[in-house]
């Protein structure tokens, strides 16, 4: 009896994983998002699209071809006797409109880049976090059928002893107890683990996860988020930064309003048939507008104010990550704290606790069902440690992730090398 209870348990703190040949980490996973997820093709579809608008924005209008023809149908005879002009005009913009045009065009370009770095940032962050959730409920999901198989293992001997007579059939009782506890402890850690995967391959359309999932923790450098200067840490932040770019968008376009005030000039040359003599003769034309009514002081004030919003929203966007910041790293710190005591202190105390009660078990000090009792705690508490570890990766993440990703973009860069070499 005792032989069988005492190999179901390992003392040491490894904790049980699904074997594979091929397992699957954090930066594979991170560059399976990137490459396979259309949102980052959606938001380079609209750089190269504000990149046409650039373009189209510095052109000059198109010449146009004009024709008049006078006098034509009255006592003076037919069109052989009309007179006809032939012009070409052309309007030449004054006041560099077009090239403000352009360079609005350009700063829009530069907005579209950076929604495109914080959509690449939001999709880093959303499998990050995916990865840790279903690397962790695959991790409690393999302690909970070790468990329950020793459970299982140990009723089916308490039964043999109590159809023996040599135990009492309370104890078969509370065994039966402990395995259905233990059996819905597996159900749903096993819930837990499908649903986890499934959500963590939808990022990229993949099939399930079938291979060990390496813990994530190990990827990052945990130094790294400690004792941050709140303003320092957001200054890369994709979301701020996406609005930096489109208040100079809202700057540059002030620019190209005020240029619009200025009127464009439009000249033309062209020949002119006096159809009673059958002569010819050139003619220049020069259209000038009077910017007495319109002078666009509607785009120009629509424009300013347009701008003082994109620096209030960037403004309120400023305040918003450092209170982000702060929660997340309070969070931080808490998980940090936990999963320290839980791995330094709580679990090996519970290592000792059980070595223990194996020894009392031995020495008939303790009887079997109260050793399980003590063997399922220590169980409980390893699934505790996977928590907060998990809770301490996502704590990580989102610190990361404020700062732009630096150490998720960097899984990324390393992923390609290796698979480059």
């Amino acid at each position: 009896m005792a032989a069988i209870v005492l190999a179901g348990v390992s003392i040491g703190a490894a904790e049980a994983q699904t074997t594979s040949a091929d397992p699957l980490n954090l930066s594979g996973a991170l560059s399976l998002a990137l490459e396979n997820n259309p949102i980052t093709g959606a938001a380079r579809a609209e750089i190269r699209a504000a990149e046409a608008d650039a373009l189209q924005a510095g052109l000059w209008d198109n010449p146009t071809l004009g024709a008049e023809i006078e006098e034509f149908g009255s006592d003076r005879g037919g069109l052989g006797d009309a007179d006809t002009t032939l012009s070409i005009n052309q309007t030449i913009p004054l006041g560099g409109d077009r090239g403000r045009a352009r360079e609005a065009a350009n700063a829009w370009a530069s907005a579209a880049s950076a929604e495109l770095a914080l959509q690449r940032n939001r999709l880093l962050a959303s499998t990050a976090q995916a990865y840790v959730a279903a690397q962790a409920a695959s991790e409690t999901l393999s302690l909970r059928m070790e468990l329950l198989e020793i459970a299982n293992n140990s009723a089916d001997a308490i039964r043999s002893r109590v159809e023996a007579g040599r135990a009492s059939p309370i104890e078969r009782n509370r065994a039966d107890m402990l395995v259905g506890l233990a059996t819905i402890a597996a159900n749903d850690a096993a819930s837990a683990q499908s649903a986890a995967n499934n959500q963590l391959v939808a990022i990229w359309s993949g099939g399930p996860v079938n291979g060990e999932l390496a813990p994530p923790l190990q990827a990052f450098d945990l130094t790294a988020y400690s004792d941050a200067q709140p303003v320092n840490w957001i200054s890369d932040n994709p979301e701020l930064l996406q609005l930096r770019a489109i208040t100079r968008a809202r700057s540059q376009e002030i620019r190209r309003e005020r240029a619009a005030a200025i009127p464009d000039l439009t000249v033309g040359a062209g020949v002119r048939r006096f159809g009673g003599t059958d002569e010819t003769a050139f003619v220049a034309t020069l259209e000038v507008p009077i910017p007495v009514l319109n002078r666009n002081q509607g785009g120009v004030a629509a424009a300013a104010s347009r701008e003082n919003a994109a620096r209030l929203n960037e403004e309120v966007m400023r305040r918003s990550l450092i209170a982000q910041y702060a929660s997340s790293a309070g969070r931080f710190a808490r998980a940090q704290s936990t999963y320290t005591q839980l791995n330094e202190n709580i679990l090996p105390a519970s290592e000792n606790a059980l070595g223990a009660a194996q020894g009392a078990y031995r020495e008939g000090a303790l009887d079997i069902l109260n050793f399980l009792d003590i063997q399922r705690s220590y169980f409980d508490v390893r699934v505790d440690l996977i928590t907060a570890r998990a809770e301490l990766a996502r704590a990580a993440i989102e610190l990361d992730v404020l700062a732009g990703a630096p150490q998720l973009n960097r899984l990324v860069e390393t992923n390609s090398e290796e698979a480059v070499q």
